[in-house]
């Protein structure tokens, strides 16, 4: 009887010392099972579904992989991503460069185009100036003999071309603002 008790003890030990074992091997991080074994740490991808049985580790309803196969998988993945993150950023970059150019040239489009404005528009006001002139200088000496209606046609000559140089308002040319390219 006392040998049966040994037995049943020590059986009773191993089973205790197993069950608390197998159930230490498996370590839940992240959603994530791991599971050791005699060829290292394993991980379940899918569901982990612990046994019934203390003495079992229990059973992965999915792909079982090795820690340093999904480490290679996750690390291929992750320079994938990467190629095509930086795919992505060169072509940003090559079409922001492209607007810069485009808008660079409207930039100098628009400047050529204002200073050409300014030169009509100079021009307009010199040739309207230089009309009036002109039709006051030719009137007839006997109109300019009265004294004060030559004062009265001399102050109208000066109130128009005051009248054309507020209209034709002489700017001056803007300068050219360039950029250094990038």
């Amino acid at each position: 009887m006392k040998t049966l008790i040994c037995v049943i003890t020590i059986c009773l030990v191993f089973f205790v010392v197993g069950a608390s074992s197998v159930q230490s091997q498996t370590q839940v991080f992240q959603g994530y099972t791991f599971v050791r074994g005699g060829t290292g740490t394993n991980i379940c991808l899918g569901t982990w579904v612990p046994s019934r049985d203390i003495s079992l580790p229990g059973v992965c309803e999915g792909q079982m992989v090795d820690v340093d196969q999904l480490a290679a998988i996750s690390t291929k993945q992750s320079a994938d991503r990467l190629e095509q993150m930086l795919f992505a950023l060169s072509s940003i970059d090559q079409k922001l460069s492209f607007n810069n150019d485009q808008i660079q040239k409207l930039i100098e489009v628009t400047v050529d185009t204002k200073t050409s404005i300014d030169q009509q528009v100079s021009q307009v006001s010199e040739l309207l100036s230089e009309a009036i002139i002109e039709r006051f200088d030719v009137l007839p000496e006997e109109i300019l003999s009265n004294d004060k209606f030559k004062k009265e046609i001399v102050k109208l000559k000066e109130d128009i071309l005051k009248e054309v140089e507020k209209h034709y308002l002489k700017r001056p040319s803007p300068q050219r603002e360039t950029t250094p390219k990038n």
